[in-house]
């Protein structure tokens, strides 16, 4: 039995099948003392409240576990040994290189490209509040029609997080796939698909805007921060550091203007009584068309060149952050042109829900604080397949192209990236480098014998690439605290030369 919660003069465990028992403390003082997990170590872990929405992590008795190869308890003492010697920031940020595909002449199919971006776009969307619970991850199931299986979805969507318990995502979610099925007005239904999105993402926008117009919650009652609107100083005076050259003058003059002129938009939201929906979303418009310029491109690169000091990581992450709300207009724009491109993989859409696992304790962490272990919603996703292809039977009517990458609302955390780079099966991965050792992966009776050996051999591999690293960090490396979530809007990359700016610095001026 895995104790799973304490309440009042009861225990509540997991039974060997995954259903939650009460005991008494008194009534059931035999059966108490029989847990394999010593009592007061139990009463000394927090508590994760059990839900009757979540499902059991643990319903495998050894020697049938996937923790056959190293034992859970050594994996977890070596992530927190890594900890101490890394600050839990293992690497800087990756980003998977994406090779520019040739496009599919049948448009049968999605290329791994546009799979990785319409998979990385809807679990965006699916995430609705905010903070590091709020993770939302997709994969997508091709169904290639060889016959007229008019029932039978072309294409299978796959989703994972905490959200989706929330039945108005699901309803946004429906709504948004509805959409895309029918798309009877390409320009009407982009209209309708964004303002579902916005909608939804109401609080959330609000939340990254840093509002007086947020509603907060419980937990953050009592933060106090400046308005976006004013982070917006910091990017101007940035410019003239980056384009100091007299040579530069019109360009920096350019981008100046355009700092203040979207900025006076941010403030004019801020401060005026107008009604929010409709103002928000074309703040939201106005942003992405923002991040879009080539000046505001060039900006960027230059920033990512102009040192390690505080102001200047203030103006990149204050430009991550714009990214972030002018998104939502380049989403909904690219899942109408992805749908009008690929017409038969849009055609029947389905949508499938993964029910989220309870966490559960752990006495061994890094932080004091941090000793409830939960299954990410990328994991979640991994074994929701696992678990399909040994179940799924052959249809004749289609061709299947199961998940070659998956889709988040933000990076990869650093054991996500770890398991799904050994577990082999996905590409595309994106990782902020942060290590999380409150991670785990559900250990079930379930599973195949093949999929047990499958997780443990993985588990084994980050196991031993941990170890491995903990022997080549001779000192501590501190790295600062990543972003977790990038959208990439700005047009990062080769800069382009002051002719070209000065072009672009012409168009600005005639928009």
């Amino acid at each position: 039995m895995i104790f799973t919660q304490e309440t009042g003069s009861d225990l509540i465990v997991n039974g060997t099948q995954g259903h939650p028992i009460k005991l008494d403390r008194e009534r059931d003082s035999n059966q108490i003392r029989k847990l394999q997990v010593p009592i007061l170590t139990l009463f000394l872990m927090p508590l994760a409240p059990y839900t009757s929405t979540a499902r059991p992590v643990q319903t495998a008795v050894p020697p049938d576990t996937i923790w056959s190869r190293v034992t859970e308890d050594e994996f977890r003492e070596h992530l927190v040994t890594l900890e101490k010697q890394t600050n839990a920031v293992l690497m800087d940020v990756l980003t998977a290189e994406t090779d520019d595909e040739q496009q599919d002449s049948s448009s049968l199919s999605l290329p791994l490209k546009r799979e990785k971006q319409v998979a990385d776009d809807f679990a965006y969307i699916a995430a609705v509040t905010e903070g590091a619970q709020s993770v939302a991850a997709v994969c997508l199931e091709q169904h290639i029609s060889t016959s007229l299986a008019l029932n039978h979805p072309t294409l299978v969507i796959l989703v994972a997080g905490m959200d989706i318990l929330d039945e108005k995502v699901k309803e946004m979610l429906q709504a948004v796939v509805a959409e895309l099925q029918s798309l009877s007005q390409a320009e009407a239904t982009t209209e309708v698909i964004f303002q579902l999105i916005i909608q939804q993402h109401e609080q959330k926008l609000l939340g990254r805007l840093r509002s007086r117009k947020w509603t907060k919650p419980k937990h953050l009652a009592r933060t106090h921060k400046k308005p976006l609107w004013q982070d917006f100083d910091n990017l101007l005076h940035r410019v003239q550091h980056v384009f100091a050259k007299k040579s530069e003058r019109d360009v920096r003059e350019a981008i100046g203007t355009s700092i203040g002129e979207i900025g006076n938009m941010f403030k004019d939201f801020e401060v005026s009584g107008t009604e929010t929906a409709q103002s928000l979303q074309e703040l939201v418009k106005a942003t992405f068309v923002w991040c879009k310029s080539p000046l505001i491109g060039a900006y960027a690169s230059r920033l990512e060149t102009a040192g390690d000091t505080r102001q200047v990581a203030a103006a990149i992450k204050t430009l991550r952050q714009l990214e972030k709300i002018g998104a939502y207009w380049r989403i909904a724009q690219d899942l109408v042109a992805m749908a009008k491109q690929y017409k038969q993989v849009f055609q029947r859409i389905h949508l499938e829900y993964v029910t989220p696992y309870a966490s559960i304790p752990t006495s061994i962490a890094y932080e004091s604080w941090a000793r409830t272990c939960h299954v990410h919603a990328e994991i979640q996703l991994v074994v929701e397949l696992a678990k399909s292809a040994s179940q799924q039977a052959a249809n004749p009517s289609t061709v299947m192209v199961r998940p070659r990458t998956i889709g988040t609302s933000k990076y990869l955390c650093y054991l996500c990236y770890l398991f799904l780079r050994y577990h082999g099966e996905f590409q595309l991965l994106n990782s902020h480098g942060r290590l999380y050792d409150q991670w785990t992966v559900p250990d079930l009776a379930e599973y195949s014998t093949a999929t047990r050996n499958k997780f443990a051999a993985v588990l084994e591999s980050m196991d031993e690439h941990v170890v491995q690293q903990i022997k080549e960090t001779q000192c501590i490396i501190w790295r600062p605290e990543p972003m977790t979530s990038r959208q990439n809007l700005l047009l990062l990359g080769a800069e382009p030369v002051v002719d070209t700016l000065e072009a672009g610095v012409d168009e600005l001026s005639m928009s």
